[in-house]
């Protein structure tokens, strides 16, 4: 049998058990609950949801009667606004670090600084970012053009070096001022650093979250970069166990939107599967 080790902190994250915490008790409350968009990045998470009767909607002309979660990452002001025109009943379930990145944002804006946000263009919290920033913010390429007062904040689930990086490479723009927010979650950092310390003591890494999860994809990266054997898995049926056979410990890093009950399930399959008996997993399958 393989030895396991689970990195630590594992589990939901406080803005993850907060915003699903939330969408269950207006459940209760309002009888009807909708989530503006996926409530959070993670199968498993949403498949419990909808069985229980929370339905994602991407348009507020889905929303009939019920309350309407605004999911972890935010969303727009104009979003708010148009609930409120409607007579919505809105639950705000915003992370409150990613509350604090759009406050942030609006204010340098307030103040004058272009603002500049270092993350995934396409993903609901830098939309949501960007909006709050209002005309004139923009997402952070080396090729983008920075003049005047500039501000910078980071999407919440990015690497901290990803963001050291943007903030070298603007010093290469002309500009009077700027200011760099480091709005990085702090257990997002503690889960990345969780898997360079974790990777010293293991054969093979499996990375456990929804394949769209921006900080389990981060989490995925930094485990392929210590060169090991890295697989990432939303569940337990994903794992090839005949491709695990030689490796002695493998370690087990999840996404902050995944369950407990997950990775529990996937560390007890590997030590239970007596795989150390199966054909090894090749170098070039170390990345499915």
């Amino acid at each position: 049998m393989p030895r396991v080790i689970v990195a630590k902190p594992t589990g939901f994250c406080f803005g993850v058990e907060r915003a699903v915490t939330l969408a269950r008790e207006g459940l209760k409350r309002f009888g009807k609950v909708y989530t503006f968009g996926q409530l959070v990045h993670n199968p498993q998470v949403l498949d419990e949801l909808s069985r229980a009767g929370i339905k994602a909607v991407r348009k507020l002309d889905e929303v009939r009667d019920g309350a309407l979660v605004i999911r972890a990452h935010g969303c727009p002001p104009e979003v708010f606004k148009e609930c409120e025109k409607r007579g919505i009943e809105v639950i705000d379930a915003t992370c409150p670090y990613v509350r604090r990145v759009q406050e942030v944002a609006r204010r340098l804006a307030a103040e004058g600084y272009q603002v500049v946000v270092v993350g995934e263009r396409n993903h609901p919290e830098v939309r949501a970012i960007l909006a709050a920033a209002g005309e004139g913010a923009r997402v952070f390429s080396p090729r983008i053009k920075l003049a005047g007062k500039v501000g910078i904040v980071a999407q919440t689930t990015v690497g901290r070096e990803r963001l050291k990086e943007a903030v070298a490479n603007s010093l290469n723009f002309r500009y009077n001022e700027i200011r760099v927010f480091d709005t990085v979650c702090a257990e997002v950092v503690a889960r990345q650093e969780a898997v360079l310390r974790m990777a010293k003591r293991v054969d093979a890494i499996v990375v456990v979250g929804g394949k769209n999860s921006a900080n389990t994809r981060r989490l995925a990266e930094i485990a392929r970069s210590t060169r090991k054997p890295v697989v990432h898995l939303t569940g337990a049926s994903g794992l090839n166990l005949r491709r695990w056979g030689r490796f002695k410990v493998i370690g087990i890093v999840a996404g902050a939107s995944t369950p407990a009950r997950v990775v529990e399930e996937i560390a007890r399959t590997v030590r239970n599967s007596g795989c150390d008996k199966q054909p090894s997993l090749r170098r070039s399958d170390s990345n499915e």
